[in-house]
């Protein structure tokens, strides 16, 4: 069932891959148990501490479960594990061209999403978004924490329309890095003006919802281009400026 091991990576790094292999080809399937620790050391004739970090890993990464007095079973691969395992990679990188590429990922793929929202959208949707403008407008212009959670209510809502479970799991991650670098890539004040800075931002935001209430599938996704490319304006001057 399994191949050789070589010398060319670690022992922990071969055992992984050769269990990660073995559940990828089916030898393995969701909520089967894997072969036990002394069982595992055996087969791969290494010791159990590399045995035990290779599962470590393993669990880590969603693909296995770990039970106490049970054994160790196959994960069920769902969206909301496989989202964690992303929200965990944007939540410890703190390496800016990673920001950067992020920033760039929305611009493609957020003005389709905009305008598969105008096609799509029905009169719940339109109040979600109309009662997110409003909200947005009366917030604190200093409460930054409830205004980046209404800001990714309002791109969430959009994403929402399209109905799509993959979507919703490479975007939720990106969503969630918001808050992060909120105060450097969203809404730092480019000309030391927080109030002006928020106007650009509900505009962008009504010029999005206009399009989507007009069904106009065209100018929903100008308005999100312009808007992200917003963003990624910004984040390049609080870079030039640091």
């Amino acid at each position: 069932m399994f191949t050789p091991l070589g010398q060319k990576k670690s022992l922990t790094q071969q055992v992984e891959f050769e269990l990660t292999q073995a559940i990828r080809t089916g030898k393995y399937l969701p909520g089967n148990k894997i072969p036990t620790e002394n069982e595992l050391c055996q087969i791969f004739n290494v010791s159990r501490t590399s045995v035990r970090e290779a599962v470590k890993k393993m669990s880590a990464k969603g693909i296995v479960d770990v039970k106490r007095g049970s054994g160790v079973y196959v994960q069920e691969i769902s969206i909301k594990n496989a989202s964690e395992v992303l929200n965990m990679f944007f939540e410890l990188s703190s390496n800016k061209n990673v920001i950067f590429q992020t920033i760039s990922t929305r611009l493609i793929v957020e003005p389709a999403l905009a305008a598969q929202a105008a096609k799509c959208r029905n009169e719940e949707h339109l109040a979600i978004l109309q009662n997110n403008m409003i909200q947005m407008r009366n917030c604190d212009l200093y409460d930054k924490e409830k205004e980046t959670e209404l800001d990714n209510d309002f791109h969430r809502t959009i994403l929402s329309i399209s109905n799509n479970s993959v979507l919703t799991l490479l975007l939720s991650p990106i969503f969630n890095l918001m808050p992060k670098f909120k105060s450097t890539i969203y809404v730092k004040p480019t000309e030391g003006n927080i109030q002006k800075d928020k106007e650009i931002l509900l505009n962008h935001h009504e010029h999005i919802r206009q399009a989507i209430i007009q069904n106009d599938e065209q100018k929903a996704a100008t308005a999100m281009r312009e808007h992200i490319l917003e963003t990624q304006s910004n984040y390049v001057k609080s870079i030039v400026n640091e």
